[in-house]
């Protein structure tokens, strides 16, 4: 059974679309309903934000489709969409989180931003536990990654539009490493001012060329912040058999569609 985990496309607010290549992949017959019949069920992950065509092009993908609330989703402007589309007599109620059974997984789904700290493998541990899954997907990181924890696998599908981040980058063991090292040679710098005034002569030669490296490099930092807060475009499918899972985490780099497959066994 293929299910398909999709989140973060703040469309029209960040993104005007999603790749066309996506498009084109998850609806090869977009003039039919469902579009793809391979799929059986479609877990929105919310911050669908306000555009009604994006959410008519998921619930039209598949038989089924499940949305939970995004942290910038408008409540009652989504709830009322989706009772439209669904031709019912009142809005479709949009939860926190859900949890549903495919195949031997109970899947549990949420944007993740009432969980705190957020994405914290550990808080997303114990509420895994707590709502009693085998595999939680959460989002609005915008950055795709999947791991398993204590018997318990966790997928993040990143954002289908690659729409930007604006919270502050997370910090990488070799940041902080980085950082150590710094404050280890500013301590041993104060030891070494003897030395130091002894050089004064000759570092003033070399103060030109140090200000123009530093500021190079400073224009480098100022990139890779950019860099970091930008998002590439991904999904997730899931293909479930029994009590084994294949994970196809798919992104979109430089004009190309990337296909990458994590294997899951429940225990």
């Amino acid at each position: 059974m293929l299910t398909l985990a999709i989140g973060d496309l703040f469309i029209p607010d960040r993104v005007i679309q999603i790749p066309p290549k996506f498009l084109k992949l998850l609806a090869p017959n977009s003039g039919s309903v469902p579009s793809n019949p391979k799929i059986s069920l479609v877990l929105c992950l919310g911050n669908i934000t306000q555009s009604k065509e994006t959410l008519k092009f998921l619930y039209t993908l598949s038989p089924t489709l499940d949305v939970v609330r995004g942290e910038f989703d408008d409540y009652v402007v989504l709830s009322q969409q989706l009772q439209h589309l669904a031709g019912k007599k009142s809005p479709v109620p949009l939860p926190f989180y859900k949890v549903v059974t495919v195949d031997n997984f109970r899947i549990g789904f949420t944007n993740g931003y009432q969980i705190v700290p957020k994405s914290d493998p550990l808080s997303l541990l114990a509420f895994a536990r707590e709502i009693d899954v085998d595999i939680l997907i959460w989002g609005g990181t915008h950055k795709v990654e999947a791991y398993t924890l204590d018997g318990k696998f966790f997928i993040n599908p990143g954002s289908a539009t690659g729409a930007i981040n604006f919270e502050w980058p997370e910090k990488d063991d070799e940041d902080e490493e980085d950082e150590e090292e710094e404050e280890e040679e500013e301590g041993k710098s104060h030891l070494e001012e003897d030395k130091e005034e002894a050089d004064n002569a000759e570092e003033k030669e070399d103060k030109d060329t140090d200000e123009k490296v530093e500021k190079e490099e400073d224009e480098l930092d100022e990139n890779l912040e950019v860099d970091l807060t930008s998002s590439i475009p991904s999904f997730c499918l899931l293909d479930t058999q029994g009590s084994k899972c294949t994970l196809y985490i798919y992104t979109y780099m430089n004009g190309e569609v990337k296909v990458d497959k994590v294997m899951y066994q429940k225990e």
